[in-house]
């Protein structure tokens, strides 16, 4: 007779929890498990995040985030961006808000 593997009830994550908990608790546990649980929770309605992303655009520049690239692909993106005479950080942001309208609106 097979015994049933005992499993660790997994806690709600705390609304204050810091960037570094948030990654842990979602490695610690699975996405099936969390939604068996009861913690987390498949929303199907993204509209939200298409009125997040309009908000952002008209939001200052405060949140930083951090990319290794390649230096050819960095040197490729530097070149693009003087070509059209912008920084490449700003080339990039405005690919990273056109890719997020895409799939936001493949996802409809």
């Amino acid at each position: 007779m097979k015994k049933k593997k005992k499993t660790q009830p997994i806690p709600p994550l705390s609304p204050d929890a810091t960037e570094d908990e948030v990654v842990e608790w979602l490695t610690t546990y699975d996405l099936d498990e969390r939604v068996a649980a009861g913690v987390s929770e498949i929303v199907e309605d993204r509209s939200d995040l298409d009125q997040l992303l309009q908000e952002a655009l008209f939001q200052d520049n405060t949140a930083q985030l951090n990319m290794h690239l390649p230096p050819a692909m960095k040197a490729v993106l530097n070149k693009l961006a003087r070509q059209r005479t912008t920084d490449a950080t700003t080339l990039a942001r405005l690919w990273i808000a056109e890719r997020l309208r895409q799939e936001l609106k493949a996802r409809e």
